[in-house]
């Protein structure tokens, strides 16, 4: 499967942020890029299972809130 890249602006901040994480010894990083690829991988696994837990709730309601994540 061939990639597609492309570019996204980050405020300087967070960019200084992810430098910081890549200089750092042994946390594996080598680049802005995998810092970032590994960020939206998470944070769409936890919405994801934020929109299933939300489904559930729904499908299960019976007129009391009794869902808890």
């Amino acid at each position: 499967m061939v990639s597609k890249y492309t570019n996204v602006a980050l405020p300087e901040e967070l960019i200084q942020e992810i430098d910081k994480v890549v200089k750092e010894s042994g946390l594996g990083y080598k680049s802005r890029g995998e810092i970032v690829k590994e960020a939206v991988r998470k944070f769409l696994k936890e919405l994801a299972e934020y929109k299933q837990i939300k489904r559930k709730c729904i499908l299960e309601f019976q007129g009391e809130n009794n869902c808890k994540e």
